[in-house]
Parts: C-alpha cells; structure tokens; sequence
C-alpha cells in the first residue's frame, strides 16, 4: 500500500539489447547477464539440433551459437536464413583450456584434473602463465522470435492483391 508523499519503487527487468559483435568481442563483461539481440540464423545443427549460430544481420564477420534448450523441438532447418530475434543469458567458455593443462605445475597445489570455477578464475590463472585465453561468448537461450522479412510480407500482400485483382 502506498500513501500520499511515497514513491513505489520500480524494478527494472528490462533487458538490453545488444550487437552480436559487443557480445562476442566482450564477452566477459556480459558473462551470466540476460540480453537480446537480432540477426540472421545461419546455421542449425543437423546432428544433435541443440543449437544455431546466429549472425549480426549487418556484418556476417560476427555471430554466436545460441543453445537451443527446452526450444529445441520448436526449430527446423527450414529457419535457416530467416531473422530472429533472440533473449538470452550470455555464458563464455575458454576453448584453450588444453594450453593450461599442458602447461601444468598446476597453480591449484597438486589437485589432479581440477577444473576452474569460472571462466574469470581460468583467465586469472592463463595471465599468471603467459597464455592469451581464448574466450568465446554463447547464449543459453530463453526466448526468440521469427521476424517476418520485410520484403516477403510485401511479397504475400502483392501476390493478394494480384489474386484479388484477377477475381
């Protein structure tokens, strides 16, 4: 209940929208937030059909894989080359993990097959080594929606229309 001269607080769940290039060039500083951002599905796995990889709908030099998740059943290859518009969490992965376990005198004394954390703690323990990480951003989806292409709805109206005219 709110009386005369009280503020109601409001919170905040709105989730921001990105570029797949600020996801994946920094991946760490969105690491476990929710987002959204829009491209273009270039690809659905075949074999196990638990992802895609989504482009940046103006610039194919950056994309993400996006985990399908309880989605999965909901995708086909028919999506491929349609826009999408993706909500999800970001996680990152260090895919030169291999580097540190070469490079051994593991830091964490002696402990056999330990597995690090985090992805900051296995960045912070490859810096102290000399090893350049390789960190790769992907969303563990929560939403998405097809967006009809605009020059396909343009296509169906005209083709009405043409139906409608021949009548």
């Amino acid at each position: 209940m709110i009386s005369c001269g009280q503020v109601k607080e409001q919170q905040s769940n709105a989730v921001e929208t990105h570029l797949i290039s600020e996801l994946v060039s920094q991946p760490l500083e969105y690491e476990g937030k929710e987002v959204s951002f829009d491209g273009v599905i270039s690809h659905i796995c075949r074999h196990s059909g638990d992802k895609m990889r989504v482009n940046q709908a103006n610039d194919t030099d950056f994309s993400i894989m996006v985990m399908l998740e309880e989605f999965q059943p909901q995708f086909s290859a028919e999506f491929e080359g349609k826009h999408v518009k993706v909500t999800g969490l970001v996680k990152t992965v260090v895919s030169n993990m291999e580097e540190l376990e070469h490079d051994h005198e593991h830091a964490h004394d002696g402990e056999e097959g330990h597995e690090c954390s985090s992805t900051e703690e296995a960045v912070k323990l490859m810096a102290e080594r000399g090893i350049t990480p390789d960190i790769r951003a992907y969303i563990e989806l929560k939403g998405f929606e097809i967006v009809e292409d605009e020059t396909e709805a343009e296509e169906e109206v005209v083709e009405v229309a043409e139906v409608a005219a021949g009548c």
